[in-house]
């Protein structure tokens, strides 16, 4: 499914662009992600895990907290932080008093965008792109074993991508009442374009793919429908879910 729409804010015109795909290989897509104009943008992506469909559960659960949620634009980043806790104690304690959800979790990055700044919030392996000025930069950290084997150099780049416990995440929202929220800020600029993506996207293409695509500078809709063929193309053993936002 593609979801394309333009908005403006403030004067200031925004396009964004949703793509969310099963895959070839799984039975139901436990991905979610929330696209909310007002009073801001606000865009979101979530990877639930968890078997009997508590993934799906998980996910769905965190984007309707940020859905229904109140922000301090006051202090942005702590309303951000104070959110996603109670989001994770809301899907905690579902696990906790329902058998069936019981250690059912999900990443959750999700971005506002206001006054020119990108507020960042996010947990787990789903990741949030920068590409300005024909370089992509990812904004967030991986909470992965994986990423913890890269950051301690004990492994290559290369061998991340390829690695068969890069699917082992050290952190998701569900799973523990203790969470460590990453928090950023970031200046925005017209012509940037943001890119949030659960792992199924960014496990089969890698950072120059992605790269490469955004940089055809062709409509973002079409951009998205040939990231998501791509990444059907090399396996689509996972569920697919990515949005970009165009600046404009």
């Amino acid at each position: 499914m593609v979801n394309y729409a333009t908005l403006e804010i403030r004067g200031e015109e925004m396009e964004y662009v949703v793509y969310t795909n099963r895959g070839k290989i799984r039975e139901d897509n436990e991905d979610s992600y929330l696209v909310k104009t007002r009073p801001f943008p606000l865009f979101a992506v979530a990877d639930g895990m968890g078997g009997h469909q508590a993934g799906e559960v998980a996910s769905q659960l965190a984007v309707k907290f940020l859905d229904s949620y109140t922000f301090d634009t006051g202090n942005l980043s702590i309303a951000i932080e104070e959110a996603i806790n109670k989001a994770n104690e809301e899907i905690f304690q579902l696990g906790v008093n329902k058998a069936s959800y019981q250690g059912m979790g999900t990443t959750l990055s999700m971005g506002i965008i206001l006054n020119n700044k990108l507020f960042i919030g996010h947990v787990g392996d789903s990741r949030i792109y920068i590409y300005r000025d024909g370089e992509l930069k990812q904004l967030t950290t991986d909470h992965s074993l994986v990423n913890e084997l890269l950051e301690n150099k004990q492994i290559t780049s290369q061998e991340a991508f390829n690695h068969p416990q890069k699917n082992i995440i050290t952190q998701a929202l569900g799973i523990s009442q203790n969470l460590n929220v990453e928090i950023k800020e970031i200046d925005l600029l017209k012509g940037d374009l943001l890119l949030f993506s659960t792992d199924g996207l960014h496990d089969l293409l890698c950072y120059q793919e992605i790269n490469e695509f955004l940089a055809t500078g062709k409509e973002i809709e079409s951009i998205s429908n040939l990231m998501g063929e791509e990444a059907l193309h090399k396996g689509g053993n996972d569920n697919i879910t990515f949005i970009i936002v165009k600046l404009d």
